[in-house]
C-alpha cells in the first residue's frame, strides 16, 4: 500500500469480508510488534498482511497471492537509501514464487498499460462504481473570461457553483497540491527573497506555524527580517498554498465550517477525529492537497474545485502528463460516491490542456515516437558532493570513462533540477538504453572500476520516477 494512513480502512473492510484480523506492517509499527509479526509470518501463524513497501521483505512461509493497490502510485518508488520500486519488486516476487499478483488501479501506469496492450498482463474491469453511483461530471472554468479580484484565486463563477452545491447540503473540496500559505516570499524594498541555505529552492511560508520551511531538508526560519534598505522587510507573498486558499474560502463562506486536509494538519493524534467529522458532514468545505485523493470515502462530497490546473501542468518531468491524469482521476473518484450528482470544476487559463481527458493512449504513442520509457530504459546517475568545481570535473571524467565501454547513449552531465540539496551539489547523467538487463549488468561492472574521491557519492536510479 502507498499510504500507511489508509491501513485502518483496509483493516476494517478485511475483517468485514474475511472474518479475521490481518497483521498491519508499516514504519509506525513499534519494534516489539514488528518482532511479533515477523515471527508469526515465519512460522505460518499469520495468514494475511496489509503493509507498506517494506512488507515485501517479510519472511512469508507460503505466500499465495500479492495484491498491489493503486499500482500507479509514485510513492511505491523509494528514492533514498536502497532505491527500488515496490510494485516492480512485488511483480518479481510473484514471478519467482510462481503465484498470482493483482495490480489494482483506476488509471494504470504507462508501463502497466503497455504490458496490457502487449498481452503480457490480463485485464479485469469493474464496469460500474459501488452502489451503481455515476461518475462525476466535469466542467471547465475559463479564467480568460473572468477577472479575478486582487489577491483572489477563486473566480466569481466558481463561487456561484459552490453556493449551488452548499445549498443542496453537498460537501465541497477546493483542491490545490501545494502546502503552506505561499511558495515565494519577496521583500518589495530590497527585492531579496527567502531561499533555503541548504537547497537551491525557495522556502515556503506556513502562516499557521509562523515560519518558512524547506520541504526538502526541513530547514525553518522566521519571517521577520531586517531590510538592507531600512528597518524591516516589507513582504510580498506570491502564489497560493492551501492555507491562502483557506483564508479566502473563509471570507467567501463565513458561515461554513472549513478544514485543511494536508500532511501538515492530518497527524496521528487527530486524523481519525477529523475523518469522522467529515463523514458526518460536520465540515462543509475541505481545502486539500494530494493526500485527500488517497482512497478516502466522504459520502457527502459532491463538488470538487481544482483551483489552478495550470500549476501542475508545467515543468520538466517526462511523466508529468501521466501523473496529472492519475491524480485528477483519483481525485474525481472522491466525488459522488453515494450516487448523488457530482461535478469536478477545473479553473484554467489553458483550454487546450488534455490532462483532464483520457490521454493514456496518446501518452503511450508519444513515448514510443520519442523512445521514452517504457520503450527504452532510463538510468539516472546522480553524483553529489560539497565542492561544485571538483564535482563538475569528476562528473565529466566519469562520463568519459563509462562512455568508452557502454553501447548505450549517455546524456549529461548537467545540473540536477534541484542543483543543491541538503548542502550538497548534484550533477546528473542519464543513460538511455534498450529495455533489458544488459545495460544494468554492463553499468555495474564499469562503475566498480571507477574510483570516486572521498566525499563524492554516486546514486544509481534505474527507471526513475522523480526527475528532480
Amino acid at each position: 500500500m502507498p499510504e500507511i494512513g489508509l491501513t485502518s480502512q483496509f483493516e476494517k473492510k478485511f475483517i468485514e469480508f474475511f472474518g479475521f484480523k490481518p497483521a498491519i506492517w508499516h514504519s509506525a509499527v513499534t519494534k516489539k510488534n514488528k518482532n511479533i509479526i515477523w515471527s508469526g509470518i515465519a512460522n505460518g501463524k499469520i495468514k494475511a498482511v496489509i503493509g507498506a513497501r517494506s512488507s515485501l521483505f517479510l519472511p512469508f512461509k507460503k505466500l499465495g497471492l500479492i495484491i498491489v493497490d493503486e499500482e500507479h502510485d509514485q510513492s511505491y518508488k523509494q528514492d533514498e537509501g536502497i532505491i527500488y520500486n515496490a510494485r516492480d519488486m512485488a511483480i518479481s516476487r510473484g514471478f519467482f514464487e510462481n503465484i498470482p499478483i493483482n495490480l489494482i488501479t483506476a488509471v494504470p501506469s504507462v508501463e502497466t498499460f503497455h504490458n496490457i496492450k502487449k498481452g503480457k498482463y490480463s485485464l479485469s474491469k469493474l464496469n460500474q462504481r459501488y452502489l451503481n453511483a455515476s461518475l462525476p461530471n466535469f466542467e471547465i472554468i475559463n479564467l480568460n473570461n473572468t477577472k479575478l479580484d486582487s489577491q483572489s484565486w477563486l473566480s466569481n463563477e466558481v463561487i456561484e457553483k459552490v453556493n449551488f452545491h452548499l445549498e443542496k447540503n453537498d460537501q465541497v473540496l477546493f483542491f490545490l497540491n501545494r502546502r503552506g500559505f505561499s511558495p515565494y516570499v519577496l521583500c518589495k524594498k530590497c527585492l531579496k527573497n527567502y531561499s533555503c541555505p541548504n537547497c537551491s529552492i525557495n522556502l515556503v511560508y506556513h502562516k499557521y506555524k509562523q515560519n518558512l520551511l524547506c520541504h526538502y531538508c526541513g530547514f525553518r526560519t522566521h519571517l521577520k527580517r531586517s531590510c538592507i534598505k531600512k528597518e524591516e522587510c516589507d513582504f510580498i507573498f506570491t502564489g497560493p498554498g492551501v492555507e491562502r486558499i483557506s483564508e479566502e474560502v473563509q471570507k467567501k463562506f463565513p458561515s461554513k465550517k472549513t478544514i485543511i486536509f494536508s500532511s501538515d494538519t492530518m497527524n496521528k493524534k487527530n486524523s481519525s477525529q477529523i475523518l469522522e467529522k467529515i463523514i458526518r458532514n460536520e465540515v462543509q468545505i475541505l481545502i486539500g492537497t494530494q493526500l485527500i485523493s488517497k482512497g478516502f470515502h466522504f459520502p457527502n462530497l459532491n463538488c470538487i474545485v481544482v483551483v489552478d490546473i495550470d500549476l501542475s501542468s508545467s515543468g520538466y518531468d517526462l511523466r508529468g502528463a501521466e501523473k496529472n491524469l492519475q491524480l485528477y482521476h483519483q481525485l474525481s473518484g472522491r466525488a459522488g460516491r453515494t450516487g448523488r450528482p457530482a461535478t469536478v470544476y477545473f479553473q484554467t487559463y489553458n483550454l487546450n490542456t488534455n490532462m483532464i481527458s483520457d490521454i493514456t493512449n496518446k501518452e503511450l504513442d508519444l513515448r514510443k515516437s520519442n523512445n521514452l520509457p517504457p520503450f527504452q530504459r532510463f538510468i539516472a546517475l546522480i553524483i553529489t558532493g560539497t565542492n561544485e568545481k571538483i564535482l563538475e570535473k569528476i562528473s565529466n571524467e566519469f562520463k568519459n570513462f563509462i562512455e568508452k565501454s557502454l553501447e548505450d547513449k549517455v546524456l549529461g552531465p548537467v545540473n540536477a533540477p534541484i542543483f543543491r540539496l541538503k548542502k550538497k551539489f548534484r550533477f546528473r547523467l542519464l543513460i538511455r538504453g534498450r529495455k533489458s538487463l544488459k545495460v544494468q549488468n554492463s553499468l555495474e561492472k564499469i562503475i566498480s572500476k571507477f574510483k570516486f574521491p572521498n566525499g563524492i557519492k554516486l546514486t544509481v536510479d534505474v527507471d526513475p520516477i522523480n526527475f528532480n
